[in-house]
């Protein structure tokens, strides 16, 4: 497999590579099989702390939740728009 690397990152492997004594492409083999092998669990997790990181793999960012109630607003002011002539009559006659 080739891999192309930018000119910075390729900079990068190059010079940490001759700080390890290596040749460069060693050096990317073994950061990719480090990356890619299975994490060890080195402590067992509680049934507590598995419940908390379930919730949170499906928790909202708070940016997402603030634009959700900016656009409800939003439709909510258009509905008003829509409607502000069905509310002129029932204000005016007390009933719909």
């Amino acid at each position: 497999m080739t891999i192309q690397l930018s000119p910075t990152l390729e900079k990068r492997v190059l010079r940490e590579a001759k700080a390890r004594g290596i040749k460069p492409n060693q050096l990317v083999e073994q950061v990719l099989k480090a990356h890619f092998q299975p994490q060890k669990v080195t402590q067992q997790e509680s049934a507590a702390r598995r419940e908390l990181r379930a919730l949170l793999r499906n928790k909202k960012k708070t940016l997402d939740f603030m634009a959700e109630v900016h656009k409800a607003k939003r439709e909510a002011g258009k509905l008003l728009k829509d409607n502000a002539d069905w509310i002129e009559r029932v204000a005016a006659d007390g009933r719909p």
